[in-house]
């Protein structure tokens, strides 16, 4: 028998030769897959890891951080940016006077005020000299800014440059230099080259530059898709050694003079300030582990709690709101230019990713990717191979299968622990290659097994040959398939006990759907609803198969209900090498007492219309589609249908209808339109329903078939 596992099918009643490319097909499958995920790289491992970053965020984010953003109502409130350096001087003032610890401005202030006295009074001539004078002594709001940030910890913001685009820019014009101030910090450690290096950067007026008690770089350079994971923590500017903005946040907060730098000449592990250490990439990278928190009603959702600087300036922050919190200041208002993508929040602003990197630095929440997970990878790998090598081709087909599950859970609990320690452990490398051989290995094993089973049934050959032939000419049912189904003028003619209407529409020029109803005697009325995998003609072919195993299996006397099914099931499984499958629901009504014996595979749930037009789903406890596995049985259920109760079996082409924008129909708005049209005679039932849903469609394409099939017993 086709489902049971023979002894042709084991590995040691195969020739020599067989043996030899089994062996080797399985070992070069392997090797073919571990070469491919060389290859890859991060294009394979990345979207894993952001699915992990998703799902299982860290936890909540430190309460130390806190971002003050100029959003649009702060530029409704204040005025258009950029905003005078009054206003920036108040803004910190409040920050600071709250007891921030630390003050970042995530932006840079290269140009002058433009409001400075100076300029001011040379755009009106008119003025006497005397006037204008007097204006020109008056003090530059750039001054009052420095006088403020000199009175508080403030960290200013630089931006490293690259060389392409430091070649190519009027230096002058927009305060770029190769030599900005010393950094405050002093580094201990090694300075390996992997870190980025900038020959300048763009950097802030130098009266404020000066006054600062911090500055860093505030560069995230997204990877090669445009979403940003990581934010460097170091960086040089024309070879001075110079920290980020995040993590001269932290130091200026700790008041630390000292970053070391944990790691050798080629690469760094870790950065430490103070009490806080974070692990790194070589060149001083730091992976973020992105924390989440629910958003709240009609905002984004963000990682971080945002003040909006319309509330600090207005006052209407307690005064303790910031005491011993690190202070980020940013934009967060649209059309700003400084907008992200994010693993976690997709499209967010560019001042949430720097808190992210403050926060890691602060709990030491840096995801890292030691070398030895790499050789854990190899190592399981290679046993996994080892495994499907010798295991796969003497295994029961049914260990096997337990064995993948098995080790694919085992594989992807402990990557995910793993990710929960913050330590990247990709599964794929040790699934992939493993997998490979096993697949290749069982596919060689049943193509050997073919050809031993071939020559050990030469005789049958013509007869293969025959169904070969009949198999290519059922390529031309598409074109007789609509007359295999009752017309809606027949079905209403089956038995004056019952009214019986339903409707086919296909999605293409053929389907996989299917109805049929039929009297297996003076006494019951049968009718069945299916659903074919797929869509076309291979769809349509399978559908004709069950159609007809169907009637035949049902129509045979003193067989019930659940063993004709099981015949049905049966048939349909056997050499279904194309794995196709049909969901079927099986009714049979006895018309004298209005009782229905059920018999759902994997389909949907009938829907109970009452008089009154209230409609329910009627739940089935069912089984698998047919086609799946011959062994599985599908149990009988039973329903005592009302007179004015009508039973409407229908495919899923009516509760996956989908609008233009992509809403699916549902059952809710199905069971609805049902019900609208419970009062009307049942083919005008099944048009309304129909119609409802070709409304909803909006003229678009029917995304699947659309059968219903309604049975409504008849008063005597």
């Amino acid at each position: 028998m086709t489902g049971s596992r023979s002894k042709s099918d084991s590995l040691v009643e195969l020739d020599v030769g067989a043996r030899l490319r089994v062996r080797a097909g399985g070992l070069l499958a392997a090797l073919v897959a571990a070469l491919l995920l060389a290859a890859a790289g991060e294009a394979l491992r990345q979207p894993l890891f952001d699915l992990y970053q998703r799902i299982l965020p860290a936890p909540a984010p430190s309460d130390r951080v806190v971002v003050v953003v100029v959003d649009a109502r702060s530029i409704a409130k204040i005025g258009g940016w950029p905003w005078s350096r009054y206003t920036m001087a108040r803004l910190a003032e409040q920050i600071a006077g709250r007891g921030a610890s630390a003050v970042g401005f995530d932006f840079l202030f290269p140009e002058k005020d433009r409001q400075n006295p100076a300029d001011f009074a040379g755009l009106y001539y008119e003025l006497a000299p005397a006037t204008a004078a007097e204006v020109r002594q008056q003090k530059s709001m750039d001054d009052v800014f420095a006088q403020v940030i000199g009175r508080w910890p403030v960290v200013l913001a630089r931006g490293g440059v690259e060389k392409d685009s430091y070649d190519s820019l009027d230096k002058d014009e927009i305060g770029l230099t190769a030599a900005p101030f010393p950094p405050e910090a002093r580094f201990v450690g090694p300075q390996p080259p992997a870190i980025p290096s900038y020959p300048g950067a763009l950097v802030n007026l130098d009266i404020l530059d000066g006054a600062a008690a911090g500055h860093g770089l505030a560069n995230g350079q997204p990877d090669r898709d445009g979403v940003v994971r990581r934010v460097p923590l170091l960086g040089r500017v024309a070879g001075v050694l110079t920290p980020s903005l995040a993590l001269d946040l932290v130091r200026t907060a700790e008041a630390q003079d000292t970053i070391r730098l944990q790691g050798d000449r080629r690469r760094l592990w870790s950065i430490e300030v103070g009490r806080h250490t974070v692990p790194v990439q070589a060149g001083g990278q730091v992976m973020l582990r992105f924390t989440a928190r629910p958003p709240r009603h009609g905002e984004a959702q963000l990682a971080y709690p945002a003040v909006s600087a319309a509330d600090v300036l207005g006052k209407g922050v307690p005064p303790d709101a910031f005491k011993g919190k690190i202070v980020l200041v940013g934009l967060a208002a649209a059309g700003t230019s400084d907008v992200v993508n994010a693993v976690h929040d997709g499209r967010t602003y560019g001042v949430f990713v720097q808190a992210q990197a403050v926060d890691a630095v602060l709990s030491g929440r840096g995801l890292q990717r030691p070398t030895w997970t790499i050789v854990i990878e190899a190592g399981l790998g290679l046993a996994m191979v080892l495994i499907s090598w010798f295991g796969v081709p003497r295994a029961p087909f049914l260990l096997v299968v337990t064995g993948a599950v098995g080790e694919i859970g085992a594989v992807f609990a402990a990557s995910g622990w793993a990710f929960q320690h913050n330590i990247l452990l990709d599964p794929i490398p040790m699934l992939v290659p493993g997998a490979a051989s096993s697949a290749v290995t069982v596919a060689m094993l049943f193509v050997e097994g073919r050809r031993v089973q071939r020559r050990l049934r030469e005789a049958l050959e013509e007869e293969r040959l025959a169904a070969a032939k009949i198999s290519w000419e059922l390529g031309m049912a598409s074109q007789i398939q609509s007359g295999m189904l009752l017309p809606r003028k027949a079905l209403g003619q089956i038995t004056p006990a019952a009214e019986i209407d339903a409707v086919l529409q296909p999605a293409r020029e053929v389907g996989g759907d299917l109805y049929d109803a039929f009297l297996l005697d003076e006494r019951r009325l049968c009718f069945l609803i299916g659903d074919v995998t797929g869509k076309g003609v291979p769809a349509s072919l399978f559908m004709a198969l069950a159609k007809a195993l169907g009637r035949s299996y049902l129509m045979r006397p003193d067989i019930g209900l659940d063993a004709a099914v099981a015949g049905i099931n049966a048939e349909l499984a056997r050499d279904n090498t194309e794995v196709m499958a049909v969901s079927l629901l099986v009714g049979v009504l006895h018309l004298a007492d209005g009782r229905v014996e059920l018999c759902c595979a994997g389909h949907e749930n009938p829907v109970v219309v009452s008089a009154d037009g209230s409609a329910r789903e009627l739940k089935l406890e069912g089984g698998l589609p047919l086609g799946v596995d011959e062994t599985i049985p599908c149990p009988v259920e039973r329903y005592d249908l009302a007179f004015g109760e009508t039973l409407v079996i229908f495919t899923d082409g009516l509760t996956e209808a989908q609008s233009p924008d992509g809403r699916l129909l549902g059952h809710r708005a199905a069971m609805a339109a049902l019900g609208a049209a419970a009062g009307a005679a049942l083919p005008e039932m099944i048009d309304q329903a129909v119609a409802a849903v070709r409304a909803f469609e909006a003229g678009g394409e029917p995304s699947d078939d659309l059968t219903l099939l309604a049975v409504r017993r008849c008063a005597t």
